[in-house]
C-alpha cells in the first residue's frame, strides 16, 4: 500500500491533527486514531520516526482503554 502524494505532502498537518484527536472523548475517534498510526507505521514508518516516543506512549496508554475496540485497535500497532 502506498501513501497518497497529497497526504505525504501534508503529513505534518495530518500528524498534528491525529495528535489533537488522540484523547478525544469519543471511543470511535480514538479507535480511528489508532488505526491511522497502524497504517502509517506499515506504509511509511519514517514519517513517525521523529514522533515515535509519543506514539509508543500513546499506544501503550490506549492498550488499556476502557473501550475494548479501542484497546484492540491499539494492539495492532505491535
Amino acid at each position: 500500500m502506498l501513501m497518497p502524494s497529497a497526504l505525504y505532502a501534508s503529513v505534518d498537518k495530518y500528524l498534528h491533527g491525529l495528535f489533537g484527536l488522540a484523547n478525544d472523548p469519543a471511543a470511535e475517534v480514538r479507535k480511528l486514531v489508532c488505526a491511522a498510526f497502524v497504517q502509517l507505521i506499515e506504509v511509511r514508518p519514517s514519517v513517525l520516526e521523529p514522533h515515535m516516543k509519543n506514539v509508543i506512549e500513546y499506544m501503550l496508554q490506549v492498550n488499556k482503554d476502557t473501550d475494548d475496540e479501542v484497546a484492540l485497535e491499539a494492539c495492532e500497532f505491535w
